[in-house]
């Protein structure tokens, strides 16, 4: 079976993070948001959108008002990043970069738990924003081979 789907849809990479041990919650946001040395690298290899959801203690402890049967499991992640982008050979050819092994490849292991954290991909889809459905959404299909 194979996937097909329109022109229209977008990948999604989402890398539910864990800080790297040595940092304290503080140091590890500070981190993320104002030394972003993947800017120059996203901007030069087609990225889309790039988003940080940070789960703060704080906000973590927020989950009690909504817990039940159906809300019960709660993820410990520090750190959920997104990364849209229109084909993976962009982030394919981001990655070889020789500027981005160099300087990025490193620098992960500075802020990042990256043994402990947890990636995935698939289209992205918007059906509600700013408390508003869109009219139309894109649509997935499952054709044979």
């Amino acid at each position: 079976m194979v996937f097909r789907k329109e022109e229209s849809l977008q990948l999604c990479l989402t890398i539910c993070a864990f800080r790297h041990p040595s940092l304290s919650e503080q140091e590890y946001y500070d981190y993320m948001v104002y030394a972003p040395l993947v800017k120059p690298f996203m901007e030069k290899y087609g990225v889309l959108k790039y988003s940080m959801t940070h789960t703060f203690t704080s906000t973590k402890s927020l989950m009690g008002h909504i817990v039940d049967s159906q809300f019960a499991n709660i993820a410990e992640y520090d750190c959920v990043v997104q990364i849209v982008f229109r084909d993976i050979q962009y982030f394919v050819r981001m990655k070889k970069d020789p500027e981005y092994q160099r300087l990025v490849v490193p620098d992960h292991e500075v802020f990042a738990d990256t043994k402990r954290s947890k990636m995935t991909i698939g289209y992205t889809q918007v059906l509600l924003e700013w408390g508003k459905f869109r009219r139309r959404w894109t649509t997935f299909a499952f054709v044979e081979d």
